[in-house]
């Protein structure tokens, strides 16, 4: 972990969907809190069972969240992205972290002490909206990651679900071909489907033969992508 510099009154990272998407004043009052700091690939950001004494607010890279059984097996819950907080819930209830939080790249954060952010939404309505409506998108995302391990009706729409939804953090689905860097391996992302590896390998080949994807290292596309939605969502 090492301390980066950024400008939150100058940061592109702001969205409909966006916690920094605020009003300059809380812009200000923000960047003088909390402090920026970089993860490299694999570094934890925060850890399952401990006190949660900060929120972190994602910059740049993505970050995945996973939760522990008793015997060690792991869920892949989600993956957050620039403009995501992490620890939020936690942080609000005073407890401790439910998931553990790993950089799938190189990460840079911005970290607020819980007291600090508390206080935060305490002086400006907008971040408490904000904090609101990132707590609503969490939600919102769990319910649809429980109906796509519940209800999809077979393994290659479970994968193609997770697919889509990994290809739409970049933006919506208009027609065109959708690429993006896929780091996890097909185990990790039987995690996300509740698929076994080898279930996994066969539903990307499936997809491969059918001209829905085509992978590249770690680059991943995917060809037809409202055909995909269409074939398997």
């Amino acid at each position: 972990m090492m301390p980066v510099g950024r400008d939150c009154m100058t940061c592109a990272v702001k969205g409909e969907d966006c916690f920094c998407s605020l009003p300059r004043e809380a812009l200000a009052d923000l960047q003088t809190i909390g402090g920026f700091q970089r993860f490299e690939a694999g570094d934890r950001v925060l850890n399952e069972g401990f006190k949660a004494d900060r929120v972190y607010v994602i910059c740049h890279g993505r970050i995945k969240l996973t939760a522990s059984s008793p015997e060690g097996r792991l869920l892949i819950v989600r993956i957050a992205g620039p403009g995501d907080v992490l620890g939020l819930s936690a942080v609000l209830k005073g407890t401790t972290h439910k998931v553990t939080a790993e950089a799938l790249e190189p990460c840079e954060v911005k970290a607020i002490a819980r007291t600090q952010f508390l206080n935060l939404m305490d002086r400006y309505r907008d971040v408490s909206r904000n904090t609101a409506m990132t707590m609503a998108l969490e939600y919102e995302g769990a319910i649809l990651s429980a109906r796509r391990l519940a209800l999809s009706g077979s393994a290659p729409s479970k994968l193609a679900n997770v697919l889509l939804d990994w290809a739409k953090m970049d933006g919506p689905i208009n027609g065109q071909p959708m690429s993006f860097r896929m780091p996890l391996t097909h185990e990790e992302l039987g995690s996300m489907a509740a698929l076994s590896r080898e279930t996994v390998t066969r539903a990307l080949t499936k997809f491969r033969k059918e001209g829905l994807l085509t992978q590249d290292g770690e680059t991943m596309t995917l060809t037809r992508p409202a055909e995909l939605e269409r074939l398997y969502s």
